[in-house]
């Protein structure tokens, strides 16, 4: 469908002067100029013919735009009607209009219209270029045919090619810069999916983080202040353990801040499967009895998944310390088997004649949940619960893929 428009532009009218003006003057100077044609003579019959045609041409290509398929088929028309009416050998002054009316048709109508249009059109050239040549000059019918094509091809089909092969490199260019956007967007959209998959994840953690530490100090607090005057001992040792959550909070969220702060040269330390021996001397420095071995075998784990194996042991360490205080326990990583990596932490559990009667559900609290919910970010799966000789385990599986050398146990 071609592009319409309510009224002729002012480039329309410009256009449509200016190719009328030229014919015309073309018109008047004939006699001067085409000294070896019949030309027609200033008012004569042939002359007004040739004026009105032009003008009618001239004021139809005000129009090219909104109609530009009549146009062209009307400007070829008064081609031909020169061409029959008054062959002077002049005819291909009307030629013009149509050269202009192709330019202007062509960039508006459609493909398969044009595929219609341009061939009558060229008929229509071809047929007043072959009767005027014929009527004003002793040739053979196969020349006049011959030279009449040629016009047609010039006038039709060599503009319309030029103007398609312009339009379609432009369209080409177009679709290249609107493929490269959308390659851009694309990146775009998957960087901020990752960005926000990473937020998430951060958000979780510290959200695990604050909400495990801070019960703990809750709790331990509230069982101070019933100890203060009962037991003050047990509770300068309950103090140092709520002084020793509070760092320990004020150092994860540190470490965590740091990490979404950290620009691409930071060095700031991240928990990995490495750190967990640090964590393990950590409590060993309290005075804990803690047993320690890692085998890293031949299995790697992500970043994510290291850092959900570090809290996980961080996590069950803690436990160990406020359900049975004093019990050793025994943290052990294993990368030893195929596609998992396991990492185990038990300890022996108080005294039956000291447990609680609800001792083995004490700990089924929101440090094994938010352990569960680390553990299903990376695909992995945690099991915790009491042991048939007493005391608990929890046991973490994360994915892991092979690794070309194996690692060193200790």
């Amino acid at each position: 469908m071609s592009r319409m428009r309510r009224a002729p532009s002012v480039t329309d009218v410009v256009v449509a002067l200016g190719t009328g003006a030229v014919t015309l003057l073309a018109l008047a100077a004939a006699p001067e100029l085409f000294a070896d044609h019949a030309t027609p003579s200033l008012g004569s019959a042939s002359w007004w013919v040739f004026a009105a045609v032009l003008t009618v041409q001239a004021a139809a290509l005000c129009f090219a735009r909104s109609a530009p398929v009549a146009v062209l088929l009307g400007t070829s028309a008064g081609a031909l009607l020169i061409g029959i009416t008054t062959p002077t050998g002049l005819g291909s002054l009307a030629d013009a209009a149509v050269l202009v009316a192709v330019l202007r048709a062509t960039p508006v109508v459609t493909v398969p219209t044009l595929r219609v249009v341009l061939p009558v059109a060229g008929l229509l050239v071809a047929g007043g270029q072959a009767a005027d040549i014929l009527g004003s000059s002793a040739v053979t019918v196969p020349a006049a045919v011959g030279a009449a094509l040629l016009q047609a091809v010039a006038i039709v089909a060599l503009p319309a090619a030029g103007v398609l092969a312009v339009a379609a490199r432009r369209d080409a260019r177009r679709a290249e810069q609107g493929e490269s956007e959308a390659v851009r967007r694309e990146r775009a959209a998957v960087v901020d999916a990752a960005v926000a998959r990473e937020r998430t994840a951060m958000a979780r953690e510290l959200h695990d983080i604050a909400a495990h530490h801070v019960s703990s100090i809750a709790l331990m607090s509230g069982v101070i202040e019933r100890q203060i005057t009962t037991d003050p001992e047990a509770a300068r040792v309950a103090v140092r353990q709520v002084r020793e959550q509070s760092r320990v909070l004020l150092d994860d969220l540190r470490q965590l801040v740091g990490l979404l702060r950290r620009d691409g040269d930071g060095r700031d330390t991240v928990e990995t499967i490495e750190t967990v021996a640090a964590l393990v001397d950590a409590a060993r420095a309290t005075g804990r009895a803690v047993e320690f071995s890692i085998d890293r075998g031949t299995a790697q784990v992500g970043p994510l998944g290291q850092l959900v194996v570090y809290r996980m042991v961080q996590e069950a360490l803690a436990n160990a310390a406020r359900h049975a205080p004093g019990a050793p326990c025994e943290v052990r990583l294993d990368g030893t088997r195929p596609g998992v990596f396991v990492a185990t932490v038990r300890d022996a559990g108080v005294p039956p004649a000291l447990a609680a009667p609800s001792a083995s559900t004490a700990r089924e609290g929101f440090g094994l949940l938010g352990m569960r919910e680390r553990a299903g970010l990376v695909g992995g799966t945690l099991d915790a619960g009491p042991e048939a000789g007493g005391g608990w385990r929890v046991r973490l599986t994360v994915p892991a893929e092979a690794l070309g050398a194996p690692g060193a146990s200790s």
